[in-house]
């Protein structure tokens, strides 16, 4: 087992904070990011001018990203068929 733990973060806005951390973390690596919004997305790739990330607008296909760990940074009150999916 690897001693990095591969994160994918859904939500590109209010998951900023760990973006940057994941980002930043000598035991993390942001591998992957989905939101529904393409123009979320483009901001944060723009921002993060990070080949080795991956980006989605789909969670399913997000789903399917090599990770470790899923950030659900959405809003509270959705993240229960998020959290089901990750889960299945």
């Amino acid at each position: 087992m690897s001693d990095i733990i591969k994160i994918g973060v859904l939500g590109a806005g209010r998951g900023l904070s760990m973006i940057q951390y994941a980002n930043k973390a000598a035991n993390a690596k942001l591998v992957a990011i989905c939101d529904c919004s393409e123009f979320h997305i483009e901001r944060i790739k723009n921002k993060l001018n990070d080949d080795s990330i991956t980006y989605y607008t789909s969670f399913d296909e997000f789903l399917d990203h090599d990770m470790d760990a899923v950030v659900l940074a959405n809003f509270a009150n959705e993240h229960a068929p998020f959290a089901i999916k990750c889960l299945e």
